[in-house]
C-alpha cells in the first residue's frame, strides 16, 4: 500500500508555488518593459550579430562634466 507524506507534499507544493511566483514576476517585469517600449513608439530593436561586437558609434556621457 503506497504511503503519502502529507508534510512533505505541503513543502514541495509551497516551494513549487514560490518558484512559479518568482518566474511570474520576472515575466510581468519583462512585459512591462516591452509595453513601455511600445508606448514610447518603439517597434523594433536592432541587436548586434554577436554579443561581443563593439558598438557602431561611441556614445558620450549625458552627465554634465564638473568644472
Amino acid at each position: 500500500m503506497p504511503i503519502i507524506d502529507v508534510e512533505e507534499n505541503i513543502k514541495t507544493m509551497r516551494n513549487r508555488l514560490m518558484s512559479m511566483q518568482s518566474e511570474l514576476f520576472k515575466l510581468e517585469g519583462g512585459l512591462k518593459v516591452f509595453e513601455g517600449f511600445k508606448d514610447a513608439g518603439l517597434t523594433k530593436i536592432n541587436l548586434p550579430k554577436t554579443p561581443n561586437q563593439p558598438p557602431i558609434e561611441e556614445l558620450e556621457s549625458i552627465q554634465e562634466k564638473p568644472e
